[in-house]
Parts: C-alpha cells; structure tokens; sequence
C-alpha cells in the first residue's frame, strides 16, 4: 500500500513538472492526454493486482458470511415453548380440565417443532379413556406434536 502511495505521489509530482516544462500547443495536448492515461493506469494498478491474486474474492467471500446467534436463537425457542404451554393450559380449562402442568418438549432442530407435550392432570385417576382421548385431541389441535402424555 505504501509503494502504491509513493507512485501516486511521484507521477503526481511528474505532471506538475511536465506541465511547467512543456509548451502550450497541439503537443502539449497530446503529451497531457498520454500523461492523464498513465496516471489512471498508475491509480487503478492496485485493484488489478488484488484480483488477480484471488484476494479480492476471499475478502468479498468473508464478508458474506452470515453467522447464527445460538443464544437468541434458542431465547425464541424457550420463549414459543412457554407460549405454547400457556395456549395449551388455556385450552384445556376451555374444555373444563385442571391441569397441574403442561411441559413442551421440542427437538433440538434448527427450527422449533414440538415433539412431546406432559400433561399433568389434577383428577387423573377420575378421567375416563375416553375424556384422555378427548385431552389428547385437545392438546394436538393447540399444538402440532408427535406425541401425547398424561398422567397425575
């Protein structure tokens, strides 16, 4: 980068005393335009050698990448489960069930899909195989789960 500096500095230099040598006319028009073509040359050397040597592709490369923030990631997942275990709860009392407590467990995918939903009831040993059928369509139709539990 330094040398490039320095060549800028220098051909900079050469104009300006180029200018004050030669004299006006068809020439100088001629030498000036040659002149200006070198200095674009001189200017624009540095973005040749860079993509050249592939390091302008490397750096525009890197500067696409795109990280994940694991942490926030798994904060939203955490924080779906919980309203989740809400919407269940409330659509049980809907149905005139009590619960005790209603866990949520997702697979530890990239994107938040419930596996297994407990469902703890107060009266479970007064519910009817029927009634567990009705909780468990309950619980499904609130959340999009492979699997259903209940117990007391």
């Amino acid at each position: 980068m330094s040398a490039w500096l320095l060549s800028v500095v220098g051909i900079v230099s050469a104009g300006v005393l180029l200018d004050i040598l030669l004299p006006d006319g068809d020439m100088a028009k001629y030498a000036k335009g040659v002149f200006a073509l070198i200095v674009v040359l001189v200017l624009v050397s540095p973005i040749a050698s860079v993509v050249s040597d592939g390091s302008l592709a490397d750096a525009l490369q890197g500067a696409t990448q795109i990280e994940t923030d694991g942490a926030f990631l798994d904060s939203l997942d955490r924080d779906r489960e919980q309203a989740d275990e809400e919407k269940v709860q409330a659509a049980l009392q809907r149905a005139g069930y009590e619960t005790e407590s209603v866990n949520i467990f997702a697979a530890a995918t990239q994107s938040y899909s419930p596996q297994r939903v407990n469902v703890k009831m107060q009266n479970f040993g007064e519910l009817t195989d029927e009634q567990k059928s009705e909780i468990e369509n309950i619980v499904k139709s609130a959340v999009a789960c492979e699997e259903v539990r209940i117990y007391g």
